[in-house]
């Protein structure tokens, strides 16, 4: 027997995951460590952009419009 004529290996077979059940779904939330909490405070107090927020000067950038408009661009 060569090698060409063994049989190539199946590939490995995944596991459907298990169907949750309603209590499952249910996430609960845990209030943030008092160390977190001071780090979310300092950081807004700073104006910087927290976790979980949008970033506005982000949000103002990307819905410009990609070419400048204006006086100053017109010819």
């Amino acid at each position: 027997m060569t090698a060409l004529d063994t049989p190539a290996p199946r590939p490995a077979r995944r596991r459907r995951p298990a169907p949750h059940t309603a209590g499952e779904s249910v996430q609960h939330r845990q209030s943030d460590p008092p160390i977190y909490r001071a780090l979310l405070t300092l950081w807004a107090d700073d104006g910087r952009t927290l976790p979980g927020y949008r970033d506005p000067e982000w949000s103002r950038v990307a819905t410009s419009p990609i070419w400048p408009t204006g006086p100053l661009f017109e010819s």
